[in-house]
């Protein structure tokens, strides 16, 4: 798919007016990260250990039940929490804003989308909060240090094994 610059600057116009309104909110100084116009993540607060991604919506937040990112963004968001961080999506719909923090527990129905096929995951708008100006001066998602979790122990299900004549198929059934 061809780069288009239209909608990436629609995108950056919507990150510049979400910067202050995160930067408030959380009490953070998030930077935008320029390295590429590709990069896969906008915001990070290094000191603070937070990330946000910003996706601008030119529908109402009620049009659909579900709001679609890509595969690539989650799985990366996975492994920036691996490392300590939070990260935030942040959904910028025609009629209000809606946030949601990745845990690495969740998980989202999968759907190809477009000519080439990519892989998003199907987030509910029902499990979104609304972040608007409103909720702006609410205090900051609380600091929580976590104990890091035991890993579980992988309950691997026996096969039952039956005799079976082994051929090989490249031989059309002829005995070796």
């Amino acid at each position: 798919m061809p780069f288009n610059k239209t909608l990436w600057e629609y995108g950056r116009k919507i990150e510049d007016e979400a910067l202050p309104k995160l930067n408030k909110h959380f009490k953070t100084n998030f930077l935008r990260n320029d390295n590429d116009i590709f990069d896969i993540f906008d915001f990070t607060d290094e000191d603070k250990k937070m990330i946000v991604e910003v996706k601008g919506r030119k529908i109402a937040s009620d049009k659909y039940d579900e709001t679609l990112i890509t595969a690539a963004k989650v799985m990366a968001a996975q492994q920036k929490m691996d490392d300590g961080y939070r990260v935030f999506l942040l959904f910028v719909f025609t009629d209000c804003s809606k946030i949601i923090e990745l845990k690495p527990d969740m998980s989202f129905k999968c759907k190809l989308v477009g000519y080439n096929c990519i892989q998003h995951y199907l987030i509910p708008i029902a499990d979104l909060t609304d972040f608007d100006d409103y909720n702006v001066d609410n205090d900051p998602i609380e600091e929580i240090e976590l104990e890091p979790e035991p890993e579980p122990e992988l309950e691997i299900p026996q096969l039952e094994t039956t005799e079976t004549e082994e051929t090989n198929p490249s031989m059309n059934g002829m005995s070796q």
